[in-house]
């Protein structure tokens, strides 16, 4: 049984740990953070170890973890966390595929230890709202449009761009987790295009659209939108209602009438569930986004366009 506070150690110190993981951690009285598992990191309060056997190596006390490194890059974290009896917490996406998102939950369920497969757009202030209207009200069309600026983002992230990375998917699947957890339904893959530089692996922009029986759902996600960010999501219901989700889940309107527009907190919320998770001694692994990326990639059509700057 894990005693509270939780004492936890951040594996892989890049921008995203740095910038939401830490403070989250620090703002969360559930939690104590004892150890960041890095190769390389800046000067730092906290004891700093090359891999958590290192970590536990020294004696360091841990009873969970948060794994920020790339997707492809967790197995070994994995295995060293669960042999300790550490929960698992996992940055989004979970792993680089779907194989190798359940081999961790396999490790985790052998070992008897709680994994979360994070999605923290599902934790924007207007997301339970989204979800009260996309209850009553059955869906007939939509349009996603994700457009951000990658270098202002995601500045020398070079893994993106490679195999096992994601490209513009890397923040496009926060859109699909959003409606994936609105409409949890089966989501088939149409009409997917993708456009990816001459100088990378991975698609700067991709189009495609989701359907069901009785819905569709236009996408479109660029990584080039070096003006301003937009991450919406609008719906339509078969009644005509309409319900738009603006800033990646801070803001919503319904036909049109702005109902509120909150202040994003979303990794704070994502340490709420998982100290929610282990009090339960439970988990939390939905990897339904993840499954749609790969059915993007299966199905595309790849265009080649000019090379990008990383």
């Amino acid at each position: 049984m894990i005693k509270f506070p939780i004492r936890i150690a951040i594996v892989g110190i890049g921008k995203i740990a740095r910038d939401q993981h830490i403070p989250a951690i620090l703002s969360n009285p559930d939690f104590e953070l004892v150890a960041l598992i890095s190769r390389s990191i800046p000067t730092t309060d906290f004891p700093v170890f090359a891999s958590l056997e290192a970590a536990f190596d020294a004696g360091v006390a841990i009873d969970a973890v948060a794994i920020c490194t790339p997707p492809s890059a967790r197995t070994a974290a994995c295995h060293a966390a669960a042999s300790h009896g550490c929960a698992i917490l996992l940055e989004k996406p979970p792993a680089g595929t779907g194989m190798e998102a359940l081999t961790l939950k396999q490790i985790a369920y052998e070992a008897g230890v709680q994994i979360f497969a994070s999605w923290h757009s599902r934790f924007a202030p207007m997301i339970e709202a989204a979800g009260e209207w996309c209850a009553s009200h059955r869906l007939q069309s939509g349009q996603i449009t994700w457009y951000e600026d990658a270098a202002k983002w995601h500045p020398g992230q070079d893994w993106l761009w490679r195999a096992g990375g994601f490209g513009v998917f890397d923040p496009g699947i926060n859109a699909l987790s959003i409606l994936s957890a609105l409409y949890p339904v089966t989501w088939q893959v149409q009409h997917a295009r993708l456009h990816v530089p001459e100088n990378v692996e991975m698609p700067v922009r991709a189009q495609f659209d989701l359907s069901t029986e009785a819905s569709t759902i236009s996408v479109d996600f660029d990584f080039r939108s070096t003006s301003t960010e937009t991450w919406s999501i609008h719906l339509v219901a078969q009644t005509g209602a309409t319900l738009d989700i603006v800033d990646g889940g801070a803001g919503v309107s319904i036909d049109g009438a702005q109902v509120a527009h909150g202040k994003s907190q979303e990794y704070a919320g994502i340490y709420r569930r998982f100290s929610e998770l282990v009090k339960m001694g439970a988990s939390d692994f939905d990897i339904s986004p993840l499954a749609i990326v790969e059915d993007v990639f299966s199905a595309a059509h790849v265009s080649h366009v000019e090379s990008i700057t990383i």
